[in-house]
C-alpha cells in the first residue's frame, strides 16, 4: 500500500476537474508566496536587527542562539508534515475517511514531534542560558511544530492566499511583539517568546479544517504513513540544511570577524531566489499529486514561473551597487558588499536544487532525488571548504557560489530522464532562451547599476513589478497580442469610411480592457504608485539637495531618542517640536546600524523620507480615487510624484513629510465608509483614523490645522462629519498627543514644554520676527517667488490655488469633498496669515501645497460635473500643468547641488590635521561643531588672530546677507584666495572652499577687512 492510495477508490470526477483547472494557477499562487515569503524574510531580518541592537551584548547572544534552534526546529517541522499532509488533503475530499484518517495522523506527529523537541531545544537551552529563556524556546518549538497540520491543509486545499497572509501576519505579530519586549525590557526570553506567539496566527483557518479533524489514534500503526513521511522529510531536511550551511559555516570558522558577519547578513539577502523556489514548490507539490492532473502542464506553468521570477530575483541581486545595497545592509557591513553576486549566485543555484526536488518528491523519484542531494552536499560543502582554504571568507563566498551552481547542475542532469517524459516538444530550446535571458538581464542591470544606481532601481522595479503582473494575467499574453494583430489586420482590409467608422476601435478594446483590470486591483495601483514615487525621489537624494541646518538639528534629536533621551540639543532638551519624527529616525538609525558624522547620517535619513514621501504620493491617489474617481486619482499621483517644492520636502531629513502620511492615512480611513459596514468596524475604522492624525500632530503641532481643527469644523459645518463619528475620532486623536505631555510631565520637563511652545506661539504669529521671510533683514517673500519661479512655479500655484479651491469645495454635495475643503482652506488661511503677518518659513509651505494639490484636483472634478461643457478646457489645463510640473520636477531632482557634500569630501581627504578653517554659515558651523580645526572667524582679524588658512564660504546667501561673513569678504576671497574645491548649485550658489596665504591674511587684517555687520556668531 501506497500513501497515496486510497480505500474506496479514486476521488470524484468534479475533484479531478478542479484541480485539473486549477493547474493554470500555478504561476498566479507561485508569485503570490515568492513575495510573502520573502515579506517574511524581510521582517524577520528587520527583527534580528532590532534585537542586536536593542538587546544587550549577553541577551542578545542568548537570543541569537535561541533563534538559531528555532530555525532548526523549523526547518524539521516544514519537512516532516506540511507536504505529506497536503498530498491526502489533495487527492481525497472533504468529509471522507482518507482525509480525516491523514489528518488525525499529521496532528499526532505534529504534536508528538513537537513535546519531542520542546524538550530537547529547552534542554540546550538550559545550558547557555537561564529557566525563563529555556521556557520561552521550549514554548517556540512546541508552537513551530503544531500549525505545520493547518499549513499542510491549506497547502493541500490550494488557498494560497489565506496561507500567505497566515505567514505574513504571523511574522508581524513578532515583530510587534518584540517592540513589546524592547518598550518593557523582557530581555532575550520575552524575544524568543515572540515565536511561540506569532505561531497562534496559524490557528485562524477555516472551520472546516476542525470538522475534518477527529480522534483516530489507530492510524499512528500504519507502517506506510511513516514510510512516506520519511522519505519526504529526509529529502526536504537536506536541502534546507545545504540552503542554510554556508551561514553556519561561515560563522563558526570566522571566528566572529566583521567579514564573516557581512558574509552571513548579506547571506541572507541574497538568498531571494529561494523564496521563489518556496513559493513554486508549495504550489507544484499538491498540483502534481491530485488525480488527473495534467502533468505536462503543471511542471511547463512551474518551471516557467520560477525561471522568470527566479531570474529576476537573482539579477536584481547579483547587480546590486552599494549604494542601494548598503541601505539595507548595517553600515558596518559594506566592506563585505563585494561577496554580493557570488552570494547570488549560491542563492539561485540552492533555489533550482529546491525546486527539482519538490517535483521529483512529487513524481515519486524518490532515489534519484537521494542521489542527486548526495552528490549536490558533496559539491556545496566542498565548494565551501575549498573555497575557505584558497581565501579565507572572501574564497568562501566564490566557493559556495560555485559549488551551489554545480550542484543545481548535476540534480537537473539526474533529474532529467524523469522530467523528459513529460516534457513538451521545444522544451530544449526554451532552456537555452532563459540561459540567454538571464546573460541578456545580468548585462543591462549591470550596465545600469555601473551607470546610474537610480535607473537600475527603475529597471529593477519595473522588471519585478512587470513580472509579477504578467503571473497574476494584468498584462497582455502572446496569444493577445496575436489576436491583436490580426484584428488590425482585418480593420485595414475593411477600410472603414464615414464620421462614425471607428476602426481602431478593436485595436484598442483589449488594451483597455487590460488596463482597466490592472487599475481595478486598488492594492496593486497604490503600490505601484508608491514605488513609482520612490524612484522619482531617488532620482537626485544625495546630490540634488544641499544641505539644511534644519535636517542637520532633526538628525541630532533622532539620535539622542534613539539613545534613550528626550531628544535632546547641546544646549538641553529640545520641545519646539514634538517628537513623532523623531522617534522615526531612532526607529531607522536602531534598525540599520546607523552611526557616524552628522553629513553622511543626514544624507542616510534622507531615505527614510524618501520612503514616506513616496507613501505620502500613494495614500494622495487613494484619497482622491475614493472622492472623485480612478482618472482623478492618476492625475493625483503624478502631480505628486514631481511637484518640485514637495520633492524637494521629501528629500530634506524634514519634520513635514513625516507629519503628512498619518494624516492622509487618517482621511483616507475617514471617508473610507462601506455600505452596511457593521459597528465594531465603523469603530476601530474611525478610531484608527484619530490616532493616525493625532500622530500627525505629534509629528508637527502645525498639522492641527488640517486634522483635529478640520474634524471639528466639519461637525458644525454642513454636517460634513455626523457628531457622533467626529467625536470618536477627536477623542483618539488627543490620545498620541496626550501620551506625550504625560510623558513630558512624569519626567519634570512640562515648565521646558510650556516655555518652548509659548515662546514658539509669539514668534509663529509674528509678534516676535526673529526668522522667516518677515524678519528684519531679511529678504521679502514677493522677491523670493520671483526669484525661484522658474523653479517652482507650478507650486506658488498651488499655494494660491489651496485657500481658493478650499474654500469652493466646502459648498460641494459630497461630505468627503467638503471635509478636504475645510482642510485646505485652514491651511491656506494659516499660510496666507504666516505670509503676511507672522513667521513663513518655506518649509511651512509643504502642507499646504500637498493639501493644495489634492483640492485643485477635486475643484477641476467638481467644475467638471457641474459645467460638462467645461471638460475640454479644464482638460487642456490639466495636461499643460501636468507636463510643467513633471519638467520642473525632473529638473530640480537632476540639477546638482551639493555643494557640502562635495566640500565635505575634500575635507575628509585633503584638510591638514592642524589647519584651521573659518565657516560663514550655520549650517557649516553645526556640520563641523565638534571639529576642533573648525571655527566661526568670518573676517580677515578674527582669521589672522585664530591663524585661520581656510574658509568655507556660500556666494549667494552671503550676498544676500545670511550667514555670519560680509559680501566684502566674500569678494576679497575672490580676489586674493585661492578655491581648492568649488560646486555650483541653486540653493547656496558657489560653494567654495578657499585658501588664504598667511601674508596676504595678515595685510587683510591690517585693513579690517570683511568686518561683519552683526556681533552674533563671530566668536565661539
Amino acid at each position: 500500500m501506497t500513501y497515496s492510495g486510497t480505500r474506496s477508490g479514486t476521488a470524484p470526477a468534479y475533484r479531478s476537474r478542479a484541480k485539473a483547472g486549477q493547474a493554470s494557477k500555478v504561476a498566479e499562487n507561485s508569485g503570490i508566496l515568492a513575495v510573502s515569503a520573502g515579506l517574511v524574510g524581510v521582517v524577520s531580518y528587520v527583527c534580528t536587527l532590532l534585537m542586536a541592537n536593542m538587546l544587550e551584548t549577553t541577551d542578545y547572544t542568548h537570543f541569537a542562539a535561541a533563534a538559531m534552534l528555532m530555525g532548526i526546529v523549523g526547518i524539521v517541522a516544514s519537512a516532516l508534515v506540511p507536504l505529506p499532509l497536503s498530498h491526502i488533503v489533495a487527492v481525497h475530499p472533504a468529509g471522507s475517511e482518507e482525509r480525516r484518517d491523514g489528518m488525525a495522523f499529521a496532528v499526532f506527529v505534529s504534536w508528538a514531534a513537537g513535546a519531542a523537541s520542546a524538550l530537547l531545544t529547552g534542554g540546550l537551552a538550559l545550558v547557555f542560558a537561564g529557566p525563563d529563556l529555556a521556557a520561552a524556546v521550549a514554548l517556540g518549538s512546541l508552537g513551530i511544530f503544531v500549525v505545520t497540520a493547518h499549513a499542510g491543509w491549506l497547502q493541500g486545499e490550494l488557498r494560497f492566499p489565506w496561507y500567505a497572509l497566515t505567514t505574513i501576519v504571523e511574522v508581524f505579530v513578532r515583530l510587534l511583539f518584540s517592540l513589546v519586549v524592547i518598550a518593557l525590557a523582557w530581555g532575550a526570553g520575552g524575544a524568543v517568546a515572540g515565536f511561540a506567539v506569532g505561531s497562534l496566527v496559524q490557528f485562524a483557518v477555516p472551520r472546516s479544517f476542525y470538522r475534518d479533524l477527529t480522534w483516530r489514534p489507530g492510524v499512528l500503526r500504519e507502517k506506510w504513513r511513516w514510510a512516506e513521511t520519511s522519505d519526504i522529510a529526509s529529502v526536504l531536511c537536506v536541502v534546507s540544511v545545504l540552503v542554510g550551511i554556508d551561514v553556519v559555516v561561515v560563522g563558526f570558522l570566522g571566528g566572529g570577524s566583521a567579514e564573516a558577519a557581512g558574509f552571513q547578513a548579506l547571506a541572507t539577502i541574497a538568498k531571494g531566489p529561494v523564496y521563489v523556489a518556496a513559493g513554486t514548490a508549495l504550489v507544484a507539490f499538491p498540483l502534481l499529486r491530485s488525480p488527473g492532473a495534467n502533468v505536462r502542464k503543471v511542471l511547463a506553468e512551474a518551471f516557467v514561473s520560477f525561471g522568470q521570477l527566479g531570474t529576476v530575483a537573482f539579477a536584481v541581486i547579483a547587480t546590486a551597487p552599494p549604494m542601494m545595497s548598503g541601505l539595507i545592509v548595517p553600515q558596518k557591513y559594506h566592506g563585505s558588499l563585494g561577496l554580493l553576486p557570488w552570494l547570488a549566485a549560491a542563492g539561485l543555484g540552492y533555489a533550482v536544487l529546491m525546486v527539482l526536488t519538490t517535483v521529483l518528491l512529487a513524481l515519486r523519484a524518490y532515489r534519484r532525488c537521494q542521489l542527486g542531494l548526495a552528490i549536490a552536499s558533496v559539491l556545496v560543502l566542498g565548494g565551501l571548504w575549498a573555497g575557505w582554504e584558497f581565501d579565507g571568507v572572501r574564497g568562501m563566498a566564490i566557493g559556495c557560489g560555485v559549488g551551489a551552481v554545480a550542484a543545481a547542475l548535476a540534480l537537473a542532469v539526474i533529474a532529467r530522464p524523469v522530467l523528459a517524459v513529460h516534457a513538451s516538444s521545444g522544451s530544449g530550446r526554451s532552456g537555452f532562451a532563459w540561459a540567454a535571458g538571464v546573460l541578456a538581464l545580468l548585462v543591462v542591470l549591470g550596465v545600469a547599476a555601473w551607470l546610474q544606481p537610480v535607473v537600475w532601481l527603475l529597471l529593477a522595479g519595473v522588471g519585478g513589478t512587470g513580472v509579477l503582473a504578467h503571473q497574476r494575467g494584468l498584462l497582455p499574453t502572446r496569444n493577445d497580442l496575436r489576436i491583436l494583430r490580426r484584428r488590425r489586420a482585418a480593420g485595414r482590409r475593411s477600410k472603414p469610411v464615414g464620421r462614425r467608422s471607428k476602426p481602431q476601435a478593436l485595436s484598442a478594446g483589449r488594451l483597455a480592457r487590460i488596463g482597466a483590470r490592472l487599475s481595478a486591483n486598488t492594492a496593486a495601483t497604490f503600490v505601484l504608485v508608491t514605488v513609482a514615487g520612490f524612484g522619482v525621489r531617488a532620482l537626485g537624494l544625495e546630490r540634488g539637495f544641499e544641505l539644511w541646518v534644519d535636517e542637520m538639528l532633526y538628525v541630532r534629536l533622532g539620535e539622542s531618542v534613539g539613545a534613550g533621551e528626550f531628544p535632546t540639543l547641546p544646549d538641553g532638551p529640545f520641545f519646539l517640536h514634538p517628537p513623532g519624527y523623531f522617534l522615526l529616525e531612532a526607529g531607522v538609525i536602531k534598525v540599520f546600524g546607523l552611526s557616524g558624522d552628522i553629513i553622511p547620517m543626514t544624507l542616510q535619513l534622507r531615505w527614510l523620507n524618501a520612503v514616506l514621501g513616496a507613501v505620502t504620493v500613494g495614500l494622495g491617489y487613494l484619497l482622491i480615487r475614493k472622492l472623485a474617481g480612478l482618472a482623478a486619482a492618476w492625475l493625483t499621483a503624478v502631480i505628486l510624484s514631481f511637484e518640485p517644492f514637495i520633492l524637494r520636502n521629501n528629500s530634506h531629513a524634514f519634520l513635514e513629510t513625516s507629519a503628512m502620511v498619518p494624516a492622509l492615512a487618517g482621511l483616507v480611513l475617514l471617508v473610507g465608509s462601506r455600505e452596511g459596514e457593521g459597528r465594531l468596524r465603523s469603530f476601530a475604522r474611525l478610531a484608527g483614523a484619530g490616532l493616525l492624525l493625532g500622530y500627525s500632530v505629534v509629528c508637527k503641532d502645525f498639522f492641527l490645522i488640517c486634522t483635529i481643527a478640520t474634524v471639528l469644523a466639519a461637525l458644525a459645518w454642513k454636517k460634513t462629519l455626523p457628531w457622533r463619528q467626529g467625536l470618536v475620532v477627536t477623542g483618539f486623536g488627543i490620545v498620541p498627543y496626550a501620551v506625550y505631555l504625560l510623558v513630558v510631565t512624569v519626567h519634570g520637563h512640562f515648565p521646558a514644554w510650556q516655555w518652548a511652545k509659548s515662546h514658539g506661539v509669539v514668534r509663529m504669529s509674528g509678534v516676535e520676527k526673529s526668522t522667516g521671510f518677515t524678519a528684519e533683514g531679511s529678504p521679502s517673500i514677493v522677491s523670493r517667488l520671483v526669484e525661484q519661479v522658474g523653479q517652482f512655479g507650478t507650486s506658488y500655484l498651488l499655494l494660491v490655488l489651496c485657500p481658493i479651491a478650499g474654500l469652493l469645495l466646502c459648498f460641494s454635495i459630497h461630505a468627503g469633498r467638503r471635509l478636504m475643503g475645510l482642510a485646505g482652506l485652514a491651511l491656506g488661511a494659516a499660510g496666507t496669515y504666516s505670509a503676511l503677518f507672522g513667521t513663513f518659513e518655506e518649509q511651512y509651505g509643504y502642507g499646504v501645497m500637498v493639501v493644495g494639490a489634492l483640492c485643485a484636483v477635486l475643484f477641476v472634478v467638481e467644475l467638471r460635473e457641474r459645467f460638462p461643457g467645461t471638460r475640454k478646457v479644464l482638460a487642456v489645463i490639466a495636461v499643460v500643468h501636468v507636463l510643467l510640473t513633471v519638467a520642473l520636477g525632473l529638473r530640480t531632482a537632476l540639477t546638482q547641488d551639493n555643494g557640502f557634500v562635495r566640500a565635505d569630501e575634500w575635507i575628509q581627504a585633503n584638510l591638514p590635521a592642524d589647519a584651521r578653517i573659518s565657516v560663514t554659515n550655520s549650517t557649516g558651523h553645526f556640520a563641523y561643531m565638534h571639529d576642533p580645526r573648525f571655527g566661526i572667524w568670518p573676517d580677515a582679524p578674527l582669521m589672522e588672530q585664530n591663524g585661520v588658512s581656510y574658509v568655507l564660504t556660500q556666494s549667494k546667501p552671503t550676498r544676500q546677507g545670511y550667514g555670519y561673513a560680509n559680501p566684502a569678504m566674500l569678494a576679497w576671497l575672490e580676489e586674493h584666495a585661492t578655491p581648492m574645491v568649488t560646486t555650483a548649485g541653486p540653493t547656496n550658489g558657489e560653494t567654495t572652499i578657499w585658501y588664504v596665504d598667511p601674508a596676504k591674511r595678515q595685510a587683510a587684517a591690517a585693513a579690517n577687512v570683511g568686518v561683519p555687520s552683526k556681533s552674533y556668531g563671530t566668536e565661539r
